[in-house]
């Protein structure tokens, strides 16, 4: 959250200035990351009200009609509760530079829903692109997309995709597994 907190809080206060009637919530995976995004917000977003709730992230995702997310499983959970988003990351500077350099990147897109899918279904910013100004117009690009329902449908394909009746794949592993090892016996 160190790297993404303020920037986060001030897209809170760019997209507030511009659309006051909008309203934030932001679910916060512990207590650190609860205190370092209060600070974020203090410093960055004064006065914007910014609900703050612990855990219950998938709660919030689902109440949501976007979300400005960090690039990670956070993506992946967005895109299972089928939630437009904009995704952001962040890297220390030398590491950036180094990947960028040394083209360590081999891939188009960072975020799950955008790797799953082969192509870009939602929006990326890395590195110094992580600013109010640029992350601010596209989430109420996202907010207000005419193809909303065009990108749903993508994220359900991308869930059913992953589904594939795991657990009864995993017991069926299992069984094999054991079936072959009394065959060996």
């Amino acid at each position: 959250m160190s790297r993404l907190g303020p920037p986060f809080a001030a897209t809170v206060a760019w997209l507030h200035a511009r659309r006051p009637e909008l309203g934030f919530v932001a679910p916060m995976a512990n207590a650190a990351a609860r205190a370092g995004f209060e600070r974020a917000l203090a410093a960055h977003a004064g006065g914007v009200p910014v609900r703050l709730v612990d855990g219950r992230a998938q709660e919030a995702l689902a109440a949501c009609d976007v979300a400005l997310v960090a690039s990670g499983t956070a993506t992946l959970e967005t895109a299972l509760v089928k939630r437009p988003m904009v995704v952001a990351y962040r890297v220390a500077p030398l590491t950036a530079r180094l990947l960028r350099d040394l083209k360590l990147v081999k891939t188009a897109h960072f975020s799950h829903p955008n790797l799953l899918a082969g192509r870009a279904l939602v929006p990326e910013y890395f590195q110094e692109q992580v600013r109010p100004e640029v992350l601010g117009p596209a989430l109420l690009a996202q907010l207000d997309r005419p193809d909303r329902a065009a990108l749903v449908d993508a994220l359900v394909g991308i869930h059913l995709t992953l589904r594939r009746d795991a657990s009864r794949r995993a017991a069926e592993a299992v069984l094999e597994l054991l079936a072959a090892r009394r065959a060996i016996r």
